[in-house]
């Protein structure tokens, strides 16, 4: 009788073994598949996100900012170059950024976007807003980008 025992005690826990074995190679595999699906998911969003900043970024240093007073709470209007022939090209250099700015600024202040102008443009400055934009200011005596607490161009 002890002989049938264990092979009854043998063949139960043979059978014990074998659903673990089951049991733990099953959840091995849903783990690889939760692991691999998290990792595509995670490198489809980063590499959405990298894409989503350098476009935001280009668009962003092409575009300028025009304030009515140096004060970047000051009214503002926002101005941008047009690409040529409709397509994104390099960006062009930071003096080239801020002459364009200035110059987009000047023709705002000269065709009376700002209420307090008669079409005359003030001497103005420009500086590198927190986004990277350029923000473009009239001058008004002892104001410039340190006192604004913007980086120069």
């Amino acid at each position: 009788m002890a002989d049938v025992d264990e092979h009854y005690y043998a063949a139960q826990f043979a059978e014990i073994r074998r659903r673990i074995s089951l049991r733990d190679a099953a959840q091995r595999r849903r783990s690889r598949i939760v692991t691999l699906a998290g990792s595509t998911l995670a490198a489809v969003l980063l590499t959405g996100g990298a894409l989503a900043v350098v476009q935001a970024t280009d668009i962003e240093k092409t575009a300028s900012v025009c304030f009515q007073a140096a004060d970047t709470s000051a009214s503002s209007i926002e101005v941008s170059a047009a690409p040529t022939e409709g397509v994104m090209g390099a960006l062009p250099s930071m003096a080239d950024r801020v002459t364009s700015a200035e110059i987009q600024c000047a023709a705002s202040w000269r065709l009376g976007e700002f209420s307090r102008t008669d079409g005359r443009v003030p001497e103005l400055f420009t500086c590198v807003l927190a986004d990277g934009r350029l923000g473009v200011f009239p001058d008004e005596g002892d104001a410039d980008c340190l006192a604004l607490r913007l980086a120069q161009p």
